[in-house]
């Protein structure tokens, strides 16, 4: 991470080219700032100097991460795409993306670190999205704290899309259109969210695939990115997600284990974002490992 100062930085300090010229988040420059990790023209300094024409500022993020509390664990990983910023992932449904108190071992973010370690890479392994346990599909790492905070921004933008398939209940009378429906928790500190016009914005677009009269196959196009966003959504228009317990209802249950489908029938196959450290567009498609969904897809595809 380096920026040369032009004639228009006379003046300024170290801290406000590292925040508006190298886009570093608060949390990152304090972590620099501990690990004396800020160089002007590769010397260490504090971020109050001012600098001039011709000096360069850099920083060394790897330098600034925190101590893991990931402990690498190894096994097999889908990779689809990599480079010096990132790592795209394939999850499997019912892995968690990372580790939590009710379940340490296992997940997706361990495996990650584990193959960042044996690979020989110095990076470290931060989680860009998430997904639910039991929804498969693009889960996208950042290989430093910086480029997470980055990649994140670049997932936020207007230019980035998010797409997902999935199998709901009963049959939709249009074929495309969007749900612009706030959601929030139903209790507080409880999993469970709802709609609620007091809930945080929420946007998803519908587009139907193929039906058969009983379920339907649905693409989903995020434009913003709450929690359960698409099961809340769905089950609010009557037409829940195949195999979720959480928001399902007697019926799609039924059809659910009629059908096989154990774990919701969601699959985040697409995401496409620009790299803001390559300057080119990312685009990787993730395929459904899931037999009993990737055959229902199927089926109901070619009843479009």
């Amino acid at each position: 991470m380096e920026y040369l100062c032009s004639q228009k930085d006379e003046g300024r300090k170290v801290y406000h080219i590292l925040r508006n010229e190298l886009h570093i988040s608060a949390s990152l420059l304090k972590r620099l700032k501990n690990a004396k990790a800020i160089f002007l023209n590769g010397e260490p300094v504090y971020t109050t100097v001012t600098v001039k024409q011709g000096d360069v500022v850099s920083a060394e993020p790897i330098l600034a991460e925190r101590d893991a509390d990931l402990a690498p664990e190894y096994g097999e990983i889908e990779i689809l795409y990599e480079n010096e910023a990132m790592l795209i992932l394939n999850k499997p449904a019912g892995m968690i993306v990372h580790p939590s108190l009710a379940k340490y071992h296992g997940s997706l973010a361990s495996l990650a670190a584990g193959y960042l370690e044996k690979s020989g890479q110095t990076a470290r392994c931060h989680v860009v999205n998430r997904l639910d346990r039991d929804t498969s599909g693009c889960v996208v790492f950042a290989k430093n704290a910086y480029y997470k905070t980055v990649l994140s921004e670049a997932l936020a933008s207007d230019n980035a899309e998010k797409a997902y398939l999935g199998v709901v209940s009963g049959v939709f009378n249009e074929d495309k259109f969007v749900i612009s429906e706030p959601i929030k928790r139903a209790e507080p500190q409880k999993m469970r969210r709802i709609v609620s016009p007091d809930g945080r914005s929420a946007v998803t677009c519908f587009e139907v695939l193929g039906t058969n009269g009983e379920v339907s196959l649905v693409r989903f196009v995020l434009k913003t990115g709450r929690t359960h966003q698409i099961r809340v959504h769905s089950s609010f228009l009557g037409h829940p997600l195949l195999g979720d317990a959480l928001y399902g209802t007697n019926e799609s249950l039924r059809i659910s284990e009629q059908l096989g489908i154990r774990e919701q029938a969601l699959h985040a196959y697409s995401i496409s974002f620009r790299d803001p450290v390559a300057g080119k567009t990312v685009k990787a498609e993730a395929p459904v490992r899931r037999s009993e969904l990737n055959e229902l897809i199927e089926v109901l595809w070619k009843k479009k």
